[in-house]
């Protein structure tokens, strides 16, 4: 130890006789920044910046040493600098977003990401962290363009595939979501999270003997990964494995008694085995544990709908739009409801939410026929029908051309 520490020590006296001029400080920098040297590397980055005050590069290595040792916050003004020294600087560009982005603070991250993209197209990493961070903030039409490109410049990079893959997923291209989540656990085997996402895409087709083999692998290299167990529980939902479910799951809260997703599955277990009564009980469970889950709040609502209790249904029908302005499905339970207690005026607007947010879907634009008929609406009513007979129409002809593909 004693040897390694004297000999780091001769080299950096070495090379600081030979450095003369802010360049050969850079270089003497760079070649200790990749020795392991931090401190080494960012004194010579300061005696460049000393000689050259107008060095860019010179700032934005100083930043960068500072921001890779924990310093993040005495780094960005450094960044900064370089910016003002020079605009189309771009690593200071990139180094700033990827910095505020590890600040929480995406307003100002992405516009430097996407200033340091622009400034270099061709740079891989660039894109990835952009598309990294348009993907969270749920801008993923954005996150597609610079993770394709991203993938192209970086073919071997598991981890944008992974990005890829979820940008795929978010708007809703399934198929090439498993192909570049597939593509990224070929890369990286030990990626847990690439294989955590590939299991949820194929419960999703249906794959579900699949999909536990890959949340199995995510749980043996992430062993404290609790998420997988309940995935593997999904999937024998999916698999209409009721009892395995309910075990899954009931073993999960054993050792984690707070966790609200487990008891919303077990409810929605408990549900499709036609105990209700169970089943009230774990969604209400979850919904104490976290009053957000729009999912636990519908669901509660359709056993609500079966047991005959209209009041109740809207009411959660209502906490789930709440909680999810695009809950199309919450809308349609909402009229349906509404209808039912003889509240037409309102019935009517819920039921027209439902069809805006998913106009394929023929049930509610028959649901409204309904009421718009009980209002007196006659030519109302003979159009929402009538655009309800072709709704369904377009989806029996879409079901029976997958057939055939089949």
């Amino acid at each position: 130890m004693f040897l390694r520490s004297f000999l780091s020590a001769f080299l950096a006296c070495s090379l600081a006789s030979s450095a003369e001029t802010s360049a050969d400080w850079i270089k003497q920098g760079q070649a200790l920044k990749a020795k392991g040297d931090a401190a080494g590397a960012l004194r010579a980055f300061e005696k460049a910046a000393s000689l050259d005050p107008k060095s860019a590069l010179a700032e934005d290595e100083i930043g960068f040493i500072l921001a890779a040792t924990n310093r993040r916050d005495d780094g960005i003004p450094h960044f900064q600098k370089a910016i003002a020294l020079e605009a189309s600087f771009a690593p200071a560009h990139y180094h700033l977003g990827v910095a505020y982005w590890l600040a929480q603070d995406p307003n100002r991250s992405i516009p430097e990401l996407q200033t340091a993209v622009k400034l270099r197209p061709g740079e891989g990493e660039y894109r990835y962290r952009l598309g990294s961070a348009l993907n969270a903030v749920g801008h993923s039409d954005e996150a597609l363009v610079q993770l394709k490109e991203a993938a192209r410049t970086l073919p071997k990079n598991a981890a944008v595939w992974n990005e890829y893959g979820l940008a795929q997923q978010k708007t809703g291209d399934i198929p090439h979501a498993i192909e570049s989540y597939r593509r990224a656990v070929e890369l990286d085997p030990s990626n847990a999270d690439a294989h955590n996402n590939l299991g949820l895409m194929l419960v999703n087709t249906r794959e579900s003997e699949a999909a536990i083999q890959e949340f199995q692998k995510a749980r043996q290299l992430n062993p404290s990964n609790v998420m997988a167990l309940v995935n593997i529980g999904f999937a024998y939902l999916q698999k209409a494995e009721l009892d395995k479910a309910v075990a899954q799951f009931r073993a999960i809260l054993a050792d984690h008694p707070e966790l609200a997703i487990a008891h919303y599955d077990l409810g929605v277990a408990y549900k499709e085995k036609d105990d209700l009564e169970n089943a009230q009980k774990e969604l209400r469970r979850s919904l104490e544990l976290d009053p957000d889950l729009a999912d636990a709040h519908y669901t509660l609502g359709i056993i609500e709908w079966q047991n005959g209790d209209f009041d109740r249904t809207a009411e959660d029908m209502r906490e789930a739009v709440r909680l999810r302005p695009d809950y199309a499905e919450a809308y349609f339970m909402l009229g349906t409801a509404l209808k039912q207690k003889g509240d037409l005026d309102n019935a009517a607007p819920a039921l027209k939410e439902a069809i805006r947010l998913s106009p394929s879907d023929p049930g509610p634009y028959n649901t409204l026929g309904q009421v718009l008929k009980l209002k007196g609406d006659v030519e109302g009513s003979k159009q929402a029908f009538a655009d309800g007979a072709r709704a369904k129409a377009a989806k029996d002809a879409q079901s029976a051309e997958m057939l055939k593909k089949k």
